[in-house]
């Protein structure tokens, strides 16, 4: 937690998961045994270390739109040193990482003030513990007879002894201290042996050491209150079941004299120590373990079947959660709450987020370029949203002598996606304007093009879209969406066998598949272009286009050329011809996987290109290599 958001969600996200643990709790109150009871409460102390959103998945859909809108709508108006106005929220530890910079805001100052209170919570546990070890150093050792009572205790019921055992005044009750070197605390009266069973319990099932996980959690939520009463909620079942425990060693009377001995402790004060037990922790507590001894019962084995499972569904519930799929916003979106939805839908992908950075403009949508724009932008975009007002941007299409409301729509590709040395892509967007059947400028949908050169870099877990130069018109010599052109750039690779000088030409595009099937009441269905922005889309659209001259001796020579791309390091292939090339699925179009970011492996400028030609019937093969490339 980075900032006074980050806890928010964090502390929201295990309030619901508390919530959830209380509700189930009072619905399986005399149904399920205390082992049940205590346990459960370690599902709340795993969802307090699982940092909220983790993978993506909330516990309660819309809390993430809610806190970003509350986000942007309080930091907008601040200049905060922690917290990024128009950023995502995430949680990336769940405990304070405090950053020493000047606060600059209210809100800066309110995280620093809930760092401080989780380090004094810390420390006031820390020296109650230590005032208490003091006092128990000056205790007394007991008699031989109070020894000897422990012992046999112990050996009746198979426990161990702690290695030191004292008798301190103005103790009220047995207690056992220190969860490294633990101290067995006698007060001066009489101590009955089911007392000692009780104390000697909680010594051998680790109680002392959950106490100490307790109070660290209560430091990290320190300021909320349904968290405290939850921990202490956990103390009181820890001592149910440690009485479940005695009970189970204890037969008939007995069992009635150890509630004797409950009840005669129910006016004691509960003060106890971190890092301690005591059998007493408050009246109203009491009497509700009296009455559980009451119904006491031991809990069949097929009980614990059902328990298992019952964990099991609330544990699934609080701690993977749902899914957070965002509904994507509207295009003209100017609310808090759809700008946050904008802002939760930023493009994961490259692919996505030329998608989105298109329809954006298309759409003339602020809210959409939202979701593709790089972050310094965002201020801006967020301005003009709120505003109503339309995108500084011109219209793509405006070099072809279209207007916005023309009824054109356009499909787009990628040539040349190119990833640089730091990380980002670099390819030329080709947008395919179809003119649509009712447009008055209608030309027998002949498709008319525009391109912009592209930066597409990573911000975090996002990306978004630079543009590098303005839109200008492609004279169309063919359908862009299916091949590549020979007007615009390609990659250049070459290769020198004997007396010749082979020069091939490289491109290849990527783009998604954008139909979608509209049905009609009258007219029945067909494919149309998406508008809807698609920002965690992947590339399933991959062509290439492979030309090439020849020289020999300065003169230019006409010849029948086969290529085929080359991996890093892979061999000249000894056979090869036109039916050679690699199909869409092997160049790993299937499902878009793989481990190149833009979406499958190997859609990527080859290394090298191997080339096989024929002259005056003598075959000639080489490799060629890459000489230039049209952006840097």
């Amino acid at each position: 937690m980075e900032n006074i958001w980050s806890f928010l969600l964090q502390t929201l996200t295990v309030s619901i998961a508390a919530a959830v643990l209380l509700l189930a709790k009072r619905l399986f109150l005399d149904k399920l045994s205390p082992r049940w009871q205590y346990g459960v409460w370690a599902i709340l102390a795993a969802r307090i270390l699982l940092p909220a959103g983790l993978l993506g998945r909330v516990l309660l859909p819309g809390l993430d739109v809610a806190l970003e809108a509350a986000k942007t709508g309080v930091e907008s108006r601040l200049t905060s040193a922690l917290t990024d106005p128009y950023g995502v929220t995430e949680v990336s530890a769940p405990i304070p990482l405090v950053r020493f910079v000047p606060p600059d805001s209210v809100t800066d100052v309110l995280f620093y003030l809930y760092a401080a209170g989780a380090a004094l919570t810390l420390l006031w546990f820390f020296l109650s513990y230590l005032a208490l070890r003091l006092r128990v150093a000056g205790g007394v050792a007991p008699s031989p007879g109070t020894l000897e009572r422990v012992h046999s205790v112990a050996g009746q019921y198979g426990l161990k002894v702690p290695p030191r055992i004292v008798m301190l005044p103005g103790a009220e009750s047995a207690f056992v201290c220190g969860p490294l070197s633990p101290v067995l605390v006698l007060p001066e009266r009489a101590v009955d042996d089911k007392v000692l069973l009780h104390e000697l319990l909680h010594l051998k099932y680790g109680d002392l050491w959950a106490g100490v996980g307790m109070c660290v959690l209560r430091c990290l939520h320190w300021c909320n209150p349904l968290l405290w009463h939850c921990w202490d909620r956990a103390q009181n079942d820890s001592e149910a079941l440690c009485d479940q425990r005695v009970l189970e060693r204890l037969e008939g009377e007995e069992r009635r004299q150890y509630g004797v001995i409950l009840l005669s402790m129910a006016d004691d004060k509960y003060a106890r120590a971190p890092g301690t037990t005591s059998m007493a922790n408050g009246g109203r507590n009491i009497k509700a373990r009296i009455s559980s001894i009451a119904r006491f019962k031991r809990y069949p084995r097929g009980v614990g079947l059902g328990s298992a499972c019952v964990a099991a569904v609330l544990a699934v519930a609080c701690l993977a959660g749902t899914v957070s799929a965002v509904e994507l916003p509207g295009r003209n979106s100017s609310g808090s709450l759809e700008l946050a939805r904008a802002r939760l839908n930023r493009a994961t992908t490259p692919a996505g987020a030329l998608d989105t950075y298109v329809k954006a403009l298309l759409a003339d949508s602020p809210a959409y370029l939202i979701m593709a724009a790089p972050e310094e932008a965002l201020p801006e975009l967020f301005a003009a949203a709120r505003a109503g007002e339309k995108l500084d941007t011109p219209y793509p299409l405006e070099p072809l002598g279209l207007s916005e409301g023309s009824g054109a729509q356009a499909d787009w590709v990628v040539y040349n996606l190119l990833e640089g040395s730091d990380g980002t892509y670099t390819g030329l967007l080709v947008l395919d304007a179809y003119r649509t059947w009712f447009a008055d400028i209608y030309e027998d949908g002949q498709p008319v093009a525009v391109s912009q050169p592209v930066r597409v870099l990573r911000q975090g877990d996002f990306w978004a879209v630079e543009p590098l130069e303005d839109w200008t018109a492609v004279d169309p010599e063919c359908t862009l969406a299916s091949h590549a052109n020979p007007f615009l750039p390609a990659l250049s690779y070459t290769a020198r066998v004997e007396d010749f000088t082979i020069e091939v030409d490289y491109q290849y595009l990527l783009s998604i598949d954008n139909e979608v099937y509209m049905d009609s009441l009258f007219f029945g269905g067909s494919y149309q272009l998406d508008t809807v922005p698609r920002p965690d889309a992947l590339f399933t659209d991959y062509y290439r286009s492979v030309g090439g001259r020849a020289w020999a001796g300065g003169e230019e020579v006409s010849l029948t050329v086969w290529y085929e791309p080359l991996t890093q390091g892979e061999a000249f292939p000894e056979e090869f011809g036109h039916s050679s090339f690699r199909t869409p699925e092997e160049h790993g179009l299937g499902g878009g996987g793989g481990s190149d970011p833009r979406g499958c492996e190997r859609q990527q400028s080859p290394a090298s290109i191997a080339v096989k030609f024929q002259y005056k019937e003598q075959e000639y093969t080489g490799v060629a290599w890459p000489e230039e490339v049209p952006y840097d």
